[in-house]
C-alpha cells in the first residue's frame, strides 16, 4: 500500500483539475486519478462557454457570477492556450411567449450583479447581422466567455503536478472507501483521509459503492459543426441561444429536448446544438436529429443551410433532479466529498466548484454558501428512483462522424 496523501480527486475534467490545482497550492498532498486522460469526457465535448446569460436567479446564478472570476483567474494562468473570447450571450426570441418573461428576468439577472442587456429588434441587428429570423428581441450579457476548457483543465494539472500532485492517468477506481482512500481496478489502494468524487456523470456508482445515493445520470447531448467555405471567426460575432432553451434546460422530462444554440469556433467554423436526453450511455449519432437541429438554426440564419456538414459528435452532462450540483462533504459518508451534478454549465462552474471544495477540506470559510449544494439532500429519495443510466467500465464518450 502507498503512503497515505491528504486528499485523493477521482476525475480529472474541469472540477476535478481545479480541485487538485487549488488544494496543491494551499501545500497538501493531492493524488488525481482519471480512468482516461486529463478533460477526456465531459470537458472535452461541449462548446466551451462559460454563460451567465442563460441563468436565473438562485443559487447556481450565485455560484455562475463567482465563478466567471474564478474562471478568468485560471485562464489569465494557462495563457493563450485558453483561447478565451469575451464574445457575450445573446438570447434570442422568436418566441413572443418566452420574450414577455425576459424583462423580468433581466431585472433579476442585473439585481444578481449581472449586466444583462434588452436588445430590441433593430439593436440585435446591428449586433447580429446574419440573425434575419424573425425575433422579438434579445437579453445580451457581453461578459460571457467562449474559451477552451479542455486546456484549461489540462493546464491546471500541470500546474498542479509542479506543485506536487500526483496526476494519474489511466488509473480506473473501483470503489472509494471513505476515510481510508481508494481501490483501484487493478486492485491497488491508495490512502488518503479525504477523497473528492468529481467523475461527472459517471459518479453515481461510486458514490452508492462510498454508501451516498447520489442521484447524477447522463444527459445526452448532440453537437454539429459546420464548415465555412472561408473560415471566418466574425460569421456570427456572438454566442446565439433560442430562448426555448431556457425551457429545454430546465425541464425534468427524459425524453429528447430540442432547441437552438449556434456559434462560430475558434477555428472559424460554426457549431450548432442544442439536444437533451436522459437516455443513458447511448453514445450513437442520429444523424436525422443532427438535420433537425440544423433546420431549427436556419430559421435563425439561414445560409446555415447551404454550408458543409464537418462532423457531429456526443457528450453528456451530469445531471441531478433538482438541476442543482452537489458540492461539499457527505455527512453520511465522512470522508467522502462530491464535485459533481454541474449539468451543463461545468465551464463557468468547475473552477469555483474546486476552489470552494479546498477551501472547505483546508480549514477554510468558502467563499460561497455551501449548504444548497449538499451532497446528502438525496439521501431519502429512494434508490434507482429516476435513475435509468447504464455505467460502462470505460469513457463513453463518441468521436466526431463526418
Amino acid at each position: 500500500m502507498s503512503r497515505a496523501r491528504d486528499v485523493i480527486v477521482v476525475g480529472a475534467g474541469i472540477v476535478g483539475a481545479a480541485t487538485t490545482y487549488e488544494l496543491a497550492r494551499r501545500g497538501m498532498t493531492v493524488t488525481l486519478l482519471d480512468r482516461a486522460g486529463v478533460s477526456e469526457g465531459t470537458t472535452g465535448r461541449g462548446e466551451g462557454n462559460a454563460m451567465c446569460a442563460d441563468k436565473d436567479a438562485g443559487h447556481e446564478l450565485t455560484l455562475a457570477v463567482a465563478g466567471m472570476t474564478v474562471l478568468d483567474e485560471h485562464a489569465a494562468r494557462v495563457g493563450a492556450a485558453a483561447r478565451v473570447r469575451r464574445k457575450g450571450g445573446l438570447i434570442v426570441h422568436p418566441d413572443e411567449r418566452t420574450w414577455r418573461a425576459e424583462p423580468a428576468r433581466a431585472q433579476r439577472l442585473r439585481a444578481a450583479g449581472v449586466d444583462a442587456r434588452l436588445l430590441d429588434p433593430d439593436r440585435l441587428g446591428t449586433l447580429e447581422p446574419r440573425l434575419s429570423g424573425r425575433v422579438h428581441g434579445a437579453l445580451f450579457v457581453p461578459t460571457d466567455v467562449q474559451c477552451d476548457p479542455q486546456a484549461i483543465a489540462r493546464g491546471l494539472a500541470a500546474a498542479a503536478a509542479e506543485l506536487g500532485a500526483d496526476i494519474r492517468t489511466h488509473a480506473e477506481v473501483a470503489a472509494i472507501e471513505p476515510g481510508t482512500g481508494a481501490r483501484l481496478a487493478t486492485g491497488e489502494r491508495l490512502r488518503a483521509c479525504a477523497v473528492v468524487l468529481a467523475a461527472g456523470p459517471w459518479s453515481a456508482p461510486l458514490a452508492a459503492g462510498a454508501g451516498l445515493h447520489l442521484p447524477i445520470e447522463p444527459r445526452k447531448g448532440q453537437l454539429t459543426r459546420l464548415r465555412l467555405p472561408h473560415p471566418d471567426a466574425g460569421f456570427l460575432r456572438r454566442k446565439v441561444i433560442d430562448g426555448s432553451y431556457l425551457l429545454s434546460a430546465a425541464s425534468a422530462d427524459p425524453s429528447r429536448q430540442i432547441s437552438t444554440v449556434l456559434e462560430t469556433t475558434w477555428d472559424g467554423h460554426i457549431v450548432i446544438g442544442s439536444t437533451r436526453e436522459r437516455c443513458g450511455f447511448d453514445a450513437s449519432i442520429d444523424l436525422a436529429l443532427a438535420r433537425t437541429v440544423r433546420a431549427r438554426a436556419a430559421r435563425l440564419v439561414p445560409e446555415l443551410l447551404d454550408l458543409e456538414l464537418d462532423a457531429t459528435w456526443v457528450g453528456f452532462r451530469p445531471w441531478l433532479p433538482d438541476h442543482l450540483a452537489a458540492i461539499g462533504p457527505s455527512r453520511i459518508a465522512p470522508g467522502l466529498w462530491v464535485g459533481a451534478g454541474h449539468e451543463g454549465a461545468g465551464v463557468v462552474l468547475g473552477p469555483i466548484s474546486g476552489r470552494l471544495l479546498a477551501q472547505a477540506i483546508a480549514g477554510e470559510t468558502p467563499s460561497v454558501d455551501l449548504s444548497p449544494f449538499d451532497p446528502d439532500r438525496f439521501a431519502h429519495q429512494p434508490v434507482g428512483s429516476g435513475q435509468r443510466a447504464r455505467y460502462p467500465p470505460s469513457t463513453a464518450s463518441s468521436a466526431p462522424v463526418t
